[in-house]
């Protein structure tokens, strides 16, 4: 008769901990305890999916566009415009929010595809395509609420697809309506002096396209930050005729620059008074440049960190910045590119957090930068500590 007792005794005790233990569970769940359910709509997404406008001179080839010419003969100089869409991982684990909805940016869990998504603009009349990708940036800019654009150009040995990944990543930093011109490059590093001839031969469209913008801003407010990586810059540089004096280009973000120092000073030299602000991004971990220095007889390339320092002596102010980011350069090459440092200084002249700027006096050229260059005579760079800067991590 006690045993019995007992055994009621404790099923009851069994029976009252168990509705115990779902009440608390329910209480929890729906209070927001720490049984709580995750709210999807309030966690990160894995990526975000980036629209990009992109105008290129680059053959089709199927859903994309290749490493030739589009004319191989006979140019009629017209691009394929259109808006493609990127999938870019959401490193800062940001939540979608109103600054999503102005650049047209929405989560997604999909992963980055190898062939991005694209609404390309029929091509068929090319006046009617330039008209189109026009309203589509209109369209682009007053969504955004602001009359600020990124133009992206990309270097050598990039393919189409890749050059759109560099894009949208330098929109999620930059926060940005992004442009990507893309030139006829190949991705087979044996192809580097056939870009050389490519990127010449794009110039001219390089050069419509921004008598285009400049046409565009007579009705529509625009300001543009160009950013432009290695023999991009060429494009760039190239164009000051085109740019110069005329109040479109406000940032010129000169990545890794692979063109011929003099070169670039010559084109410097004849225009010393250029608008806007102008930076050079060089890292002595470049392995890039200075074989392509080599190939190129020796003479210094403008995105060298033991490089002169580049000044229009003609110049009325300090006009170009050179910025050493050596101290956060990763990869094998050292040419990638450092796309929140650049997004930083667009914004507001600092590198980041956990970063700062100091004077650099000098720079010792690299063991490899020595043996590409030894024909030149590869001493330590200018003094001018207030042009050039390097970037130290502070703590």
């Amino acid at each position: 008769m006690f045993c019995s007792s007992l055994v009621r005794f404790d099923l009851n005790l069994l029976g009252r901990f168990a509705q115990l233990s779902m009440l608390l569970f329910v209480s929890l769940s729906v209070g927001g305890g720490p049984c709580q359910s995750a709210d999807k709509s309030a966690q990160p997404a894995k990526f975000v999916s980036i629209p990009v406008l992109y105008l290129t001179d680059r053959e089709q080839t199927g859903t994309t566009y290749g490493a030739h010419r589009r004319y191989p003969s006979n140019c009629q100089h017209h691009l394929f415009y259109g808006t493609a869409t990127v999938n870019q991982p959401n490193t800062r684990k940001e939540t979608a929010g109103e600054k999503w909805t102005q650049l047209g940016w929405k989560a997604s869990e999909a992963r980055t595809q190898k062939v991005a998504s694209k609404e390309a603009i029929d091509p068929t009349n090319p006046a009617v395509c330039k008209e189109e990708f026009f309203t589509r940036l209109s369209k682009t800019l007053d969504q955004s609420g602001k009359s600020e654009l990124c133009i992206f150009v990309h270097g050598a040995a990039d393919a189409f697809e890749d050059c759109l990944l560099d894009a949208a990543e330098l929109a999620y930093n930059i926060q940005k309506p992004v442009v990507l011109y893309s030139w006829p490059s190949d991705p087979k590093r044996r192809g580097y002096f056939i870009d050389g001839t490519n990127i010449e031969w794009s110039q001219a469209h390089f050069n419509q396209f921004c008598k285009d913008l400049l046409a565009f801003q007579s009705k529509h407010p625009l300001q543009v930050v160009l950013v432009s990586h290695s023999m991009g810059n060429r494009l760039v540089i190239r164009a000051l005729p085109v740019l110069y004096s005329k109040g479109l280009v406000t940032d010129w973000e000169l990545v890794s620059p692979d063109i011929d120092s003099d070169t670039c000073r010559h084109y410097v030299m004849d225009y010393p008074d250029v608008r806007g602000k102008i930076r050079i991004y060089v890292s002595n971990r470049d392995k890039m440049l200075p074989l392509a220095q080599m190939l190129s007889g020796g003479y210094y390339r403008l995105g060298e960190a033991a490089n002169p320092t580049l000044q229009p002596p003609a110049a009325k102010a300090r006009l170009i910045e050179r910025i050493d980011f050596t101290a956060i350069d990763t990869g094998l090459t050292g040419h990638s590119i450092p796309f929140e440092l650049v997004a930083n200084m667009v914004h507001d002249d600092k590198p980041g957090a956990g970063l700062d700027l100091v004077g650099e006096s000098s720079v010792r050229a690299s063991r490899f930068a020595r043996l590409a260059g030894r024909s030149q005579d590869m001493k330590a760079t200018s003094s001018e500590s207030d042009v050039c800067k390097r970037i130290v991590r502070v703590k």
